[in-house]
């Protein structure tokens, strides 16, 4: 399960999910939010991923897409927010977000969500638009 957070704005994506990505979730939700904030500013984005209900980790097919999708070039934040088994998992497997170069890659606990969501929106700089 994923879907676009409502706390979302202008090229500051968040979504909510369970720890696996579907082929089918990442090409009807995931890009194209993404591509979304992308075309209303040109400026990079950044991704809240908001890990609920997790269990263990099934990254799925549609995690790897993620990882090669073009766009990631235009990504240079991921905020990662989830209780204590995930930040376990995340120790575990410290490879998880290997493969987002030039991205900044931060965990956050669920108590913490606003604290993310503030960093990702940190120094954030209103474009003007060109005609």
């Amino acid at each position: 399960m994923l879907d676009r957070m409502r706390e979302s704005s202008g090229p500051v994506v968040g979504f909510r999910f369970d720890g696996k990505l579907s082929e089918i979730e990442y090409e009807t939700i995931l890009v194209p939010e993404l591509e979304r904030a992308m075309n209303n500013d040109r400026q990079n984005i950044r991704v809240l991923l908001k890990i609920e209900n997790f269990r263990s980790w099934r990254p799925g097919e549609g995690w790897e897409a993620f990882r090669q999708w073009p766009g990631i070039a235009r990504v240079d934040r991921i905020a990662v927010v989830g209780g204590e088994r995930w930040r376990e998992w995340m120790n575990r497997l410290p490879g998880l977000f290997v493969g987002f170069p030039g991205v900044d890659v931060r965990y956050f606990p669920e108590s913490r969500l606003r604290d993310a969501w503030g960093w990702l929106r940190e120094g954030l700089a209103v474009l003007p638009q060109v005609a």
